[in-house]
C-alpha cells in the first residue's frame, strides 16, 4: 500500500473534513448493508488491486484509493488533487473526451476504456452512482490490469491464447469502446 502523508493530502480534504466534522478513524459509519469504522472502510478500499476514483455530482474529484504506486497508475491522480474539478485536473485539450465519458456514464451505462499492451491489459470503467432517492450522485472509475488474471487462468487450465486466423488485422489502438 502507498502511504499518503498529511502533506500530500489536499487542503480541500483537511478543511472540508474540519468544517463538516467528518467521521474518522474508529468512528462508525452506518451503511446500507452493515456497520464499519472509517478505518475499516479505508482498509477495504485500499486492499483492492485496482485504482478507485470517485467524482461527485459537481464533477469534483473527491476520492482515490492508495493501493497502487503513482508511477503505475493508468490515470494518475493523487491526493493533492482532491477537491479539484475535472476541468482543473485535465488539460483543456482532453476535456471534451472527459466530458463525453462523464455524459455516457451518467446515462447509467458503464463506459470502458481498454489499453492493451504486451505487459498489461488495463481496463478503465466509469459508472454513475445514485443516492437513496435514485438521484445522480457522481461517477466512480475503477481501473484494473486484467493480464495477471488472464495469465493465472491460463496457467490453471493449461489453455493458451492463440491468434484467430479468420481475422485479417487486430485493432488494439483505435480508442475507447462503449459497453452497456
Amino acid at each position: 500500500m502507498v502511504e499518503h502523508t498529511e502533506e500530500s493530502t489536499s487542503s480541500w480534504v483537511t478543511e472540508t473534513s474540519k468544517n463538516v466534522n467528518a467521521a474518522k478513524g474508529s468512528d462508525y459509519v452506518e451503511l446500507d448493508q452493515g456497520l464499519m469504522t472509517v478505518d475499516q472502510i479505508d482498509a477495504v478500499f485500499n486492499c483492492l488491486p485496482l485504482e478507485l476514483i470517485t467524482i461527485d455530482k459537481d464533477d469534483r474529484y473527491v476520492y482515490c484509493n492508495n493501493e497502487i504506486p503513482k508511477k503505475m497508475l493508468l490515470s494518475p491522480r493523487w491526493p493533492e488533487k482532491l477537491g479539484q474539478t475535472l476541468a482543473q485536473i485535465h488539460q483543456s485539450s482532453s476535456l471534451p473526451h472527459v466530458q463525453a465519458i462523464m455524459d455516457y456514464a451518467k446515462t447509467g451505462k458503464t463506459y470502458e476504456l481498454v489499453k492493451p499492451s504486451e505487459n498489461e491489459y488495463m481496463v478503465a470503467s466509469f459508472k454513475d452512482m445514485k443516492d437513496k432517492n435514485d438521484q445522480y450522485a457522481g461517477v466512480t472509475e475503477w481501473i484494473v490490469d486484467l493480464l495477471p488474471i488472464i495469465n493465472w487462468y491460463l496457467d490453471q487450465t493449461g489453455q493458451k491464447l492463440v491468434p484467430d486466423e479468420t481475422k485479417k488485422t487486430v485493432d488494439a489502438s483505435s480508442g475507447a469502446s462503449k459497453k452497456a
